[in-house]
Protein backbone atom coordinates (compact mmCIF):
# COMPACT_ATOMS: atom_id res chain seq x y z
CA UNK A 1 0.00 0.00 0.00
CA UNK A 2 1.49 3.35 -0.98
CA UNK A 3 2.27 5.84 1.80
CA UNK A 4 0.25 9.03 2.00
CA UNK A 5 2.28 12.18 1.57
CA UNK A 6 2.68 14.14 4.85
CA UNK A 7 2.76 17.97 4.87
CA UNK A 8 4.09 20.11 7.74
CA UNK A 9 5.97 23.26 8.70
CA UNK A 10 9.69 23.24 8.75
CA UNK A 11 11.70 24.96 11.46
CA UNK A 12 12.93 27.53 8.96
CA UNK A 13 9.39 28.43 7.96
CA UNK A 14 8.37 28.72 11.61
CA UNK A 15 11.29 31.06 12.32
CA UNK A 16 10.40 33.18 9.32
CA UNK A 17 6.78 33.48 10.55
CA UNK A 18 7.93 34.42 14.07
CA UNK A 19 10.26 37.08 12.69
CA UNK A 20 7.55 38.53 10.47
CA UNK A 21 5.00 38.53 13.32
CA UNK A 22 7.51 40.19 15.64
CA UNK A 23 8.21 42.83 13.03
CA UNK A 24 4.50 43.50 12.57
CA UNK A 25 3.93 43.61 16.35
CA UNK A 26 6.76 46.10 16.73
CA UNK A 27 5.25 48.38 14.11
CA UNK A 28 1.79 48.14 15.71
CA UNK A 29 3.14 48.76 19.23
CA UNK A 30 4.92 51.90 17.99
CA UNK A 31 1.61 53.37 16.86
CA UNK A 32 -0.39 52.16 19.88
CA UNK A 33 2.03 52.83 22.74
CA UNK A 34 2.13 56.58 22.27
CA UNK A 35 -1.67 57.07 22.44
CA UNK A 36 -1.81 54.80 25.48
CA UNK A 37 1.04 56.67 27.14
CA UNK A 38 -0.66 59.97 26.30
CA UNK A 39 -3.93 58.74 27.82
CA UNK A 40 -2.17 57.68 31.02
CA UNK A 41 -0.40 61.05 31.30
CA UNK A 42 -3.65 62.91 30.65
CA UNK A 43 -5.40 60.85 33.31
CA UNK A 44 -2.68 61.67 35.83
CA UNK A 45 -2.83 65.39 35.00
CA UNK A 46 -6.63 65.33 35.28
CA UNK A 47 -6.39 63.81 38.75
CA UNK A 48 -3.91 66.48 39.83
CA UNK A 49 -6.11 69.27 38.45
CA UNK A 50 -9.19 67.82 40.13
CA UNK A 51 -7.50 67.61 43.53
CA UNK A 52 -6.04 71.11 43.26
CA UNK A 53 -9.33 72.62 42.09
CA UNK A 54 -11.27 71.07 44.99
CA UNK A 55 -8.75 72.42 47.50
CA UNK A 56 -8.77 75.92 45.98
CA UNK A 57 -12.57 76.06 45.90
CA UNK A 58 -12.70 75.16 49.60
CA UNK A 59 -10.18 77.88 50.38
CA UNK A 60 -12.16 80.35 48.28
CA UNK A 61 -15.38 79.64 50.21
CA UNK A 62 -13.68 80.29 53.55
CA UNK A 63 -11.88 83.43 52.37
CA UNK A 64 -15.07 84.99 51.01
CA UNK A 65 -16.90 84.67 54.32
CA UNK A 66 -13.92 85.81 56.38
CA UNK A 67 -14.11 88.72 58.78
CA UNK A 68 -12.93 91.82 56.86
CA UNK A 69 -9.19 92.46 57.28
CA UNK A 70 -8.60 89.10 58.95
CA UNK A 71 -6.56 87.48 56.16
CA UNK A 72 -2.94 87.00 57.16
CA UNK A 73 -0.14 85.03 55.53
CA UNK A 74 3.19 84.02 57.04
CA UNK A 75 6.49 85.28 55.67
CA UNK A 76 7.21 81.92 53.96
CA UNK A 77 3.97 82.23 51.99
CA UNK A 78 2.87 78.68 52.76
CA UNK A 79 0.33 79.38 55.53
CA UNK A 80 -2.90 81.38 55.30
CA UNK A 81 -5.20 82.24 58.21
CA UNK A 82 -8.59 83.91 58.46
CA UNK A 83 -11.31 84.44 61.06
CA UNK A 84 -14.56 82.95 59.79
CA UNK A 85 -17.76 84.98 60.07
CA UNK A 86 -21.13 83.36 60.69
CA UNK A 87 -23.38 86.31 59.90
CA UNK A 88 -23.32 90.09 59.51
CA UNK A 89 -25.95 92.64 60.53
CA UNK A 90 -26.31 96.40 61.12
CA UNK A 91 -26.56 97.58 64.71
CA UNK A 92 -28.75 100.41 66.02
CA UNK A 93 -27.17 103.57 67.44
CA UNK A 94 -30.03 106.06 67.21
CA UNK A 95 -33.68 106.37 68.27
CA UNK A 96 -36.37 105.21 68.21
CA UNK A 97 -36.03 103.07 71.28
CA UNK A 98 -34.31 103.50 74.61
CA UNK A 99 -30.72 102.93 75.72
CA UNK A 100 -31.23 99.16 75.75
CA UNK A 101 -31.72 99.12 71.97
CA UNK A 102 -28.83 101.40 70.99
CA UNK A 103 -25.14 100.45 71.04
CA UNK A 104 -23.06 102.95 73.01
CA UNK A 105 -19.40 103.39 72.04
CA UNK A 106 -18.57 105.83 74.86
CA UNK A 107 -18.87 103.24 77.62
CA UNK A 108 -19.11 99.50 78.18
CA UNK A 109 -22.52 98.44 76.86
CA UNK A 110 -24.30 95.16 77.51
CA UNK A 111 -27.21 95.20 75.06
CA UNK A 112 -28.39 96.61 71.75
CA UNK A 113 -30.62 95.87 68.76
CA UNK A 114 -29.79 95.00 65.16
CA UNK A 115 -31.83 95.92 62.12
CA UNK A 116 -33.69 92.83 60.94
CA UNK A 117 -33.45 89.22 62.02
CA UNK A 118 -30.59 86.72 62.04
CA UNK A 119 -31.02 83.79 59.66
CA UNK A 120 -27.79 81.78 59.91
CA UNK A 121 -27.29 81.23 63.63
CA UNK A 122 -30.27 78.93 64.14
CA UNK A 123 -33.32 79.07 66.36
CA UNK A 124 -33.64 81.99 68.77
CA UNK A 125 -32.92 82.54 71.57
CA UNK A 126 -29.28 81.82 70.78
CA UNK A 127 -26.64 81.71 73.52
CA UNK A 128 -22.92 81.11 73.06
CA UNK A 129 -19.66 81.60 74.92
CA UNK A 130 -17.53 80.66 71.89
CA UNK A 131 -19.00 82.94 69.23
CA UNK A 132 -17.71 86.52 69.28
CA UNK A 133 -18.85 89.88 67.93
CA UNK A 134 -16.50 92.05 65.88
CA UNK A 135 -17.12 95.67 64.87
CA UNK A 136 -14.88 97.68 62.54
CA UNK A 137 -11.88 95.37 62.43
CA UNK A 138 -9.42 97.52 60.47
CA UNK A 139 -6.66 94.94 60.74
CA UNK A 140 -3.94 97.44 61.66
CA UNK A 141 -0.37 96.12 61.97
CA UNK A 142 2.86 97.48 63.35
CA UNK A 143 5.16 97.19 60.33
CA UNK A 144 8.21 98.22 62.38
CA UNK A 145 8.41 94.60 63.56
CA UNK A 146 9.35 91.59 61.46
CA UNK A 147 6.95 89.97 60.93
CA UNK A 148 4.43 92.80 61.46
CA UNK A 149 2.45 92.45 64.69
CA UNK A 150 -1.23 93.32 65.21
CA UNK A 151 -1.92 96.64 66.93
CA UNK A 152 -3.87 96.19 70.16
CA UNK A 153 -7.46 97.33 70.01
CA UNK A 154 -7.45 97.73 66.22
CA UNK A 155 -7.03 94.12 65.12
CA UNK A 156 -9.15 91.09 66.03
CA UNK A 157 -5.97 89.01 66.40
CA UNK A 158 -4.49 91.34 69.04
CA UNK A 159 -5.34 91.97 72.67
CA UNK A 160 -7.29 94.85 74.16
CA UNK A 161 -6.22 98.46 74.50
CA UNK A 162 -5.05 99.86 77.80
CA UNK A 163 -8.58 101.20 78.35
CA UNK A 164 -10.08 97.73 77.83
CA UNK A 165 -11.55 98.39 74.39
CA UNK A 166 -11.15 96.18 71.33
CA UNK A 167 -12.73 95.51 67.95
CA UNK A 168 -13.89 92.07 69.11
CA UNK A 169 -15.52 90.82 72.29
CA UNK A 170 -13.19 89.02 74.72
CA UNK A 171 -13.12 85.21 74.72
CA UNK A 172 -15.65 83.71 77.10
CA UNK A 173 -18.15 86.55 76.73
CA UNK A 174 -21.70 85.19 76.86
CA UNK A 175 -23.59 86.37 73.79
CA UNK A 176 -27.37 86.00 73.82
CA UNK A 177 -29.52 86.83 70.80
CA UNK A 178 -33.29 87.00 71.26
CA UNK A 179 -36.23 87.77 69.03
CA UNK A 180 -37.42 91.36 69.46
CA UNK A 181 -39.89 91.51 66.62
CA UNK A 182 -38.49 93.20 63.53
CA UNK A 183 -35.18 93.77 65.33
CA UNK A 184 -33.26 91.03 67.11
CA UNK A 185 -31.77 91.92 70.50
CA UNK A 186 -28.18 91.15 71.58
CA UNK A 187 -27.02 90.91 75.19
CA UNK A 188 -23.35 90.77 76.25
CA UNK A 189 -22.23 89.41 79.62
CA UNK A 190 -20.06 91.07 80.79
CA UNK A 191 -20.62 94.45 79.17
CA UNK A 192 -18.02 95.54 76.63
CA UNK A 193 -16.88 98.70 74.89
CA UNK A 194 -15.90 98.45 71.22
CA UNK A 195 -12.96 100.55 70.04
CA UNK A 196 -14.53 102.06 66.94
CA UNK A 197 -17.96 102.61 65.48
CA UNK A 198 -18.42 101.31 61.95
CA UNK A 199 -19.35 104.01 59.41
CA UNK A 200 -21.76 101.47 57.88
CA UNK A 201 -22.88 100.27 61.34
CA UNK A 202 -21.82 96.73 60.44
CA UNK A 203 -21.22 94.01 63.01
CA UNK A 204 -20.12 90.41 62.51
CA UNK A 205 -20.79 87.23 64.45
CA UNK A 206 -17.50 85.34 64.11
CA UNK A 207 -16.41 81.81 64.82
CA UNK A 208 -12.92 80.35 65.25
CA UNK A 209 -9.95 81.02 62.97
CA UNK A 210 -9.21 78.74 60.03
CA UNK A 211 -5.70 78.01 58.73
CA UNK A 212 -4.45 76.40 55.53
CA UNK A 213 -0.93 75.02 55.84
CA UNK A 214 1.09 73.75 52.89
CA UNK A 215 3.85 71.25 53.74
CA UNK A 216 6.10 70.57 50.77
CA UNK A 217 8.03 67.93 52.74
CA UNK A 218 5.00 65.68 53.29
CA UNK A 219 3.37 66.97 50.10
CA UNK A 220 0.11 67.93 51.80
CA UNK A 221 -2.29 70.86 52.10
CA UNK A 222 -4.17 70.77 55.41
CA UNK A 223 -7.07 72.78 56.84
CA UNK A 224 -7.14 73.57 60.58
CA UNK A 225 -10.08 74.97 62.57
CA UNK A 226 -11.62 75.06 66.06
CA UNK A 227 -8.75 76.78 67.82
CA UNK A 228 -8.52 80.10 69.63
CA UNK A 229 -7.58 83.45 68.11
CA UNK A 230 -3.88 84.16 68.71
CA UNK A 231 -1.83 87.30 68.22
CA UNK A 232 0.96 85.35 66.50
CA UNK A 233 -0.01 83.24 63.49
CA UNK A 234 0.29 79.56 64.48
CA UNK A 235 1.97 77.39 61.83
CA UNK A 236 0.44 74.89 62.25
CA UNK A 237 -2.17 75.31 65.02
CA UNK A 238 -2.11 72.80 67.87
CA UNK A 239 -5.22 70.94 66.65
CA UNK A 240 -5.90 68.04 64.33
CA UNK A 241 -6.26 69.19 60.75
CA UNK A 242 -8.22 67.92 57.77
CA UNK A 243 -6.24 66.82 54.71
CA UNK A 244 -7.33 68.71 51.58
CA UNK A 245 -4.81 67.66 48.96
CA UNK A 246 -1.79 65.40 48.51
CA UNK A 247 1.12 65.33 46.05
CA UNK A 248 1.79 69.00 46.77
CA UNK A 249 5.17 70.06 45.44
CA UNK A 250 4.94 73.65 46.69
CA UNK A 251 2.49 76.43 47.53
CA UNK A 252 2.63 80.21 47.29
CA UNK A 253 0.04 82.37 49.06
CA UNK A 254 -0.01 86.16 48.69
CA UNK A 255 -2.34 88.90 49.90
CA UNK A 256 -2.92 92.46 48.73
CA UNK A 257 -5.28 94.12 51.24
CA UNK A 258 -6.46 96.79 48.78
CA UNK A 259 -7.92 100.15 49.82
CA UNK A 260 -11.26 101.60 50.85
CA UNK A 261 -12.01 101.99 47.12
CA UNK A 262 -10.62 98.66 45.92
CA UNK A 263 -11.15 95.09 47.08
CA UNK A 264 -8.29 93.03 48.42
CA UNK A 265 -6.96 90.05 46.47
CA UNK A 266 -5.70 86.74 47.77
CA UNK A 267 -3.53 84.87 45.26
CA UNK A 268 -3.24 81.12 45.71
CA UNK A 269 -0.73 79.06 43.73
CA UNK A 270 -0.51 75.27 44.00
CA UNK A 271 2.03 73.02 42.30
CA UNK A 272 1.30 69.29 42.26
CA UNK A 273 3.27 66.34 40.89
CA UNK A 274 2.42 62.68 40.47
CA UNK A 275 4.72 60.61 42.74
CA UNK A 276 7.56 59.08 40.76
CA UNK A 277 6.32 60.59 37.53
CA UNK A 278 7.18 63.65 35.49
CA UNK A 279 3.57 64.80 35.35
CA UNK A 280 3.10 68.10 37.19
CA UNK A 281 0.69 71.01 37.12
CA UNK A 282 0.54 74.54 38.49
CA UNK A 283 -2.77 76.26 39.22
CA UNK A 284 -3.16 79.92 40.14
CA UNK A 285 -6.40 81.16 41.69
CA UNK A 286 -7.30 84.66 42.85
CA UNK A 287 -10.05 85.52 45.34
CA UNK A 288 -11.48 89.01 45.76
CA UNK A 289 -11.91 90.03 49.39
CA UNK A 290 -14.39 92.66 50.56
CA UNK A 291 -12.45 94.34 53.36
CA UNK A 292 -14.99 97.05 54.18
CA UNK A 293 -15.49 96.58 57.91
Amino acid sequence: MPRRSQQGVTIIELIIVIVIMGFIAGIISTFISRPIEGYINLSQRTTLVYNADNALRRMQRDIRIALPNSVRINTAGNALEIITSVEAMRYRTRPPGDATTRLDFTTADDQFDVFGNFTEIGTLPFTSTTARIAIYNIGAYNFATNPPTPIAGANAYAGVNADGTNVITPPGTTITISDNGDEDHITLNPAFRFTYASPQKRMFIVDTPVSYICDSVSGTLTRYSNYTIQSTQPVPPAVTGTLLAENIQSCAFAYQPGTSQREGIVTLTLRLQTPGKAERIQILHQVHVDNVP
